[in-house]
Formats: C-alpha cells, sequence, structure tokens
C-alpha cells in the first residue's frame, strides 16, 4: 500500500472515531531530545514546538537558551518546572512516561512566550 493510501486511511479511520491501534508500538532511539528556545521574528518559542518520545524507557530533554535572558520550561502535568538560564543547556529529566499523553510545554516566566507540545506514543513492546 502506498503512503498516500495509508495516510488516507488513518484519516477516515480518525473522521469515523476510530482510533487505529498499532500492535507492536513505536521504537525510538532517542534516549536524550535536543530543545532549544530561541526568539524567532520577535517571539520566543521552544524549537520543536513538537516533541514526540515513546513510553517505556526514560528519556531526558536537554535543552539551550539562546536568549539572553532566563527563560521558564514548564510542563505541569508532570509536575516539572525549572528556569532555563540564558545562553546554556539544562537537562530535565523526565523519567518513563506514560503513553497516549500529550503534555502542553509553556514558560511560566513569560506568557507571550509560544508554548510546545510533548507526545508520548507508546513504546514498543519488550520480548
Amino acid at each position: 500500500m502506498t503512503r498516500t493510501r495509508v495516510l488516507f486511511a488513518l484519516g477516515a479511520l480518525l473522521a469515523l472515531g476510530t482510533t487505529p491501534v498499532l500492535a507492536d508500538g513505536f521504537e525510538s532511539d532517542a534516549s536524550t531530545v535536543q530543545v532549544i528556545t530561541a526568539l524567532v521574528g520577535g517571539k520566543n518559542v521552544f524549537i520543536p514546538s513538537t516533541i514526540v518520545v515513546t513510553s517505556g524507557r526514560d528519556v531526558t530533554l536537554s535543552i539551550f537558551n539562546t536568549t539572553d535572558t532566563p527563560h521558564g520550561f514548564r510542563i505541569q502535568s508532570l509536575g516539572i518546572e525549572d528556569v532555563l538560564p540564558p545562553g546554556q543547556e539544562h537537562e530535565v529529566k523526565l523519567g518513563r512516561l506514560a503513553a497516549g499523553k500529550i503534555h502542553r510545554i509553556d514558560c511560566q516566566l513569560h506568557a507571550a512566550h509560544r508554548g510546545a507540545t510533548l507526545v508520548v506514543l507508546p513504546g514498543a513492546r519488550e520480548d
């Protein structure tokens, strides 16, 4: 089946309210995900704005604040709230996350800072 047909089939299932289930989940070889906070077009943003990880393994975010001011990094649903020093890299250990969750990321110091999203896909089953 071509990629276009697979995407169309998934779209049709979602439109009908049916959630496709992947028997074996997703595999990821990334235990550390790199994120930056930057000033783009006059707006502070997290890049990437959508972070995708898998469940079943420890995950760490390595966040580099490229700006000259401190920024916040908060995932309220996980109880995480840190301050990112300017011009420095900072690690946030997320541990093992539950699959099927979407978490909002924001800057608790600046309301105008564009938020991001953390998506947790089901990890591959272990044998």
